[in-house]
């Protein structure tokens, strides 16, 4: 196996790669917890509930596969495999255009969370847990703007990145 053509030095685009790499096995450990969650529950449940616990089970399935996906990517981009260039731009592109949904679905319904969060601090009252946890919920929210705020733009410039010719250099083609 030959080496790649291009420069070994410090490439941001790699850094990228690594933290979604990184994001994407959370991803795949956060999903695969919340099966086991479900499928432990499972014997407990009326048909009905039942029938719900399996649509978040393919949820759960549908989403560690995507994250896994990623993970095989960003390890192919890692190695400067060529094959994995063009479906990890693919991957940024939709991740981009999803956390841009979700980001704009979230501000959307701002209001009403904010609402909804201050009524919930008046009605709890004196009950420090309650008030704990109306304010965690809260600021996870802003967290999860701000996330998906940087990763629009992030995820955009890596998709742009992985197409220059200069990183396309550096990924070894197969012989």
């Amino acid at each position: 196996m030959a080496a790649p053509a291009g420069p070994r030095g410090f490439a941001a685009w790699r850094v990228v790669v690594w933290l979604l790499l990184l994001l994407a096995a959370f991803g795949c450990v956060q999903y695969a917890g919340h099966a086991q969650l479900l499928w432990a529950q499972r014997v407990d449940l009326s048909p009905a509930d039942s029938a719900a616990m399996h649509r978040m089970l393919a949820w759960d399935i549908g989403y560690f596969a995507a994250a896994f996906a990623v993970i095989v990517l960003c390890a192919g981009c890692i190695l400067r495999q060529a094959w994995a260039r063009a479906p990890l731009r693919v991957a940024c592109g939709a991740l981009a255009l999803w956390a841009l949904v979700g980001g704009g679905m979230m501000l959307a319904q701002w209001p009403q969370f904010d609402r909804a969060s201050a009524d919930a601090l008046v009605q709890f009252g004196s009950d420090e847990v309650m008030h704990n946890a109306v304010l965690h919920a809260r600021r996870v929210y802003r967290i999860t703007l701000a996330l998906k705020a940087v990763a629009v733009p992030l995820l955009g410039w890596l998709a742009w990145k992985l197409g220059t010719p200069a990183v396309g250099l550096q990924f070894q083609r197969r012989h």
